[in-house]
């Protein structure tokens, strides 16, 4: 990872009753969304809150910051994102080859879902159910190739 960004742990740092909950800082981002920050003291809370900027599924990785000039450094929640949207800009040559690898994989499972969606279509005589799968098949695609592109900059 070129820059500092924390990675979602395997094991969750806390269970959820344990997690002392605060309200976060608002900050907000270009868009002018309201982002979250969170104290560094209140990772296990991050964890359970942060999404990802672009498509909102849960954090896979934060960055740290001070954008409060207030001397301490906070879990940033414009700089929040899955593993599918992460900038791959931050990645290390190394990181970069196992990410394509990983989208390659995803991408040939995604066109093997497709494909069998499309093929249970055919077996179908109820238009409802032609029609659902149809719609599935076509919103996958589209998320699909919404996520092919690299991502805007960060806050």
């Amino acid at each position: 990872m070129k820059e500092i960004y924390f990675e979602r742990p395997q094991q969750p740092i806390c269970k959820q009753d344990e997690i002392q909950w605060q309200e976060p800082r608002q900050l907000e981002d270009e868009m002018g969304a309201i982002r979250f920050c969170w104290p560094l003291a209140s990772e296990g809370q991050m964890w359970e809150q942060a999404r990802c900027r672009e498509c909102n599924q849960p954090a896979h990785w934060v960055a740290i910051g001070s954008p409060f000039n207030d001397g301490e450094q906070y879990f940033m929640g414009c700089d929040s994102w899955c593993y599918w949207c992460f900038p791959r800009r931050h990645f290390t040559e190394e990181e970069l080859r196992l990410v394509r690898h990983a989208e390659w994989a995803r991408e040939q499972t995604t066109d093997e879902i497709i494909q069998l969606i499309r093929e249970a279509n055919l077996f179908t005589d109820d238009n409802t159910v032609e029609s659902a799968l149809s719609n599935v098949a076509d919103e996958i695609s589209e998320r699909m190739e919404t996520r092919g592109g690299e991502t805007r900059e960060t806050c």
